[in-house]
């Protein structure tokens, strides 16, 4: 059997300007609202718009002259904005602060979009966030099948595990290195929802399905994709309007 490929440790995101909320909490202008505060479409776009620029101006610089391919979506800068909110949130309760260096230029690197974008220094802020949380993990909770088997649901979806190989042939053949991660990762996801449950966050339709990556992969072609995350809100009860 292939074996389990190694699992990345790349995380989400950054950091998230707010405003306050209407009370119908139903404007198309909102992307998210995170308990009292919302993130709205203007600054999705701006970050948006930011690091398109960015990767625009870069591929103009290089000695090919490649066209510009964006490597990010809306999606992706929603996950960002929201995951860093929450993130910092739980970092404080937990007594984690950031580095002085985040190596931006490694984020830049993975991502594809400029160091100088806010939106890979809020990645690299989120992603630090989450791994020195599962670096904190005390007496976490013994893995369960259940939280392996979501793993390897996940893989194997994304072609990840060899076809045909079954659920138990995929846990006898994880090193111990990423069972301890994927166990830290479940810690840290309950610690993440205890906020995130509180929050009473709701996402706008267009952005769903959202999560918080906790701990994620690489695929054969290079893609970083969530394989544990804490989900965001839901697609029946996000009050924005998408019109």
């Amino acid at each position: 059997m292939q074996r389990a490929r190694r699992l990345a440790s790349v995380a989400v995101v950054a950091s998230l300007a707010v405003a306050g909320l209407s009370a119908c909490r139903s404007e198309p202008s909102v992307a998210a609202y995170l308990g009292d505060n919302r993130l709205t479409e203007s600054r999705v776009q701006g970050v948006y718009d930011q690091a398109h620029d960015a990767v625009v101006a870069a591929a103009a610089k290089s000695p090919a002259g490649a066209a510009a391919t964006m490597p990010i979506t809306r999606n992706d800068v929603v996950r960002t904005l929201v995951s860093a909110d929450v993130l910092a949130q739980v970092a404080k309760q937990q007594n984690v602060s950031l580095p002085a260096d985040l190596t931006l230029d490694d984020y830049a690197s993975s991502l594809h979009v400029p160091a100088t974008t806010e939106f890979v220094q809020l990645y690299a802020q989120a992603d630090t966030y989450v791994r020195l949380l599962r670096q904190g993990v005390k007496d976490a909770p013994a893995i369960t099948d259940a939280d392996l088997r979501e793993v390897f649901d996940v893989l194997a979806a994304n072609g990840q595990v060899q076809e045909g190989a079954t659920f138990e042939q995929f846990k006898s053949s994880l090193q111990d290195s990423n069972v301890q991660l994927v166990q830290g990762a479940a810690a840290v996801r309950k610690e993440i929802a205890a906020v995130t449950d509180k929050l009473d966050i709701k996402v706008n339709p267009r952005y769903q399905p959202l999560g918080i990556p906790v701990l994620q992969f690489q695929t054969q072609n290079g893609d970083v994709r969530p394989l544990v995350s804490v989900p965001l809100g839901s697609d029946d009860t996000a009050p924005v309007s998408a019109s």
